[in-house]
């Protein structure tokens, strides 16, 4: 995650609990998280950690399009939340709410229970007023390196 999205997070809930906490950003160290000044430096720690985990990138739009860049970028859960907010970060592409997207492709419930190895709420989800949906997008097959850099 982006220093941004570390400093969203409210002090009593940092570092996020049972996962390991990485915090890309230019600005110096933060308590509680492996700082990494790049977005290469925080996956070349995670890589060389004991465990095999899972790497999710938790945002900010700096950092979701560094990640998204990357060849190793195959999956987007995303939490699609249904309305107008003022906002000053957006997604890095576009995933359309009919399932159409350049080089992405929406999965089913299925298939995201079955990657989650848990059932998924599904459908319209809704929390303190705001709804949302759960969605798996993967990256289509025809995407090759050379359109990291685009």
């Amino acid at each position: 995650m982006g220093r941004k999205t570390w400093e969203s997070i409210p002090p009593r809930f940092r570092p996020l609990k049972d996962r390991m906490n990485v915090v890309v950003t230019s600005s110096g160290a933060v308590e509680g998280g492996f700082t990494a000044d790049s977005m290469e430096v925080a996956l070349q720690f995670v890589s060389s950690t004991l465990v095999q985990r899972r790497a999710f990138v938790i945002g900010g739009g700096q950092i979701y399009k560094a990640a998204l860049e990357r060849k190793e970028a195959k999956r987007i859960l995303l939490t699609r939340v249904l309305g107008e907010f003022e906002c000053d970060t957006f997604f890095p592409i576009v995933l359309n709410e009919d399932g159409t997207a350049d080089g992405w492709v929406r999965k089913s419930k299925q298939e995201l229970d079955e990657w989650a190895g848990e059932v998924v709420p599904e459908g319209i989800q809704e929390e303190n007023g705001t709804k949302y949906v759960f969605e798996m997008w993967e990256r289509a097959d025809s995407w090759t390196d050379s359109n990291a850099a685009t």
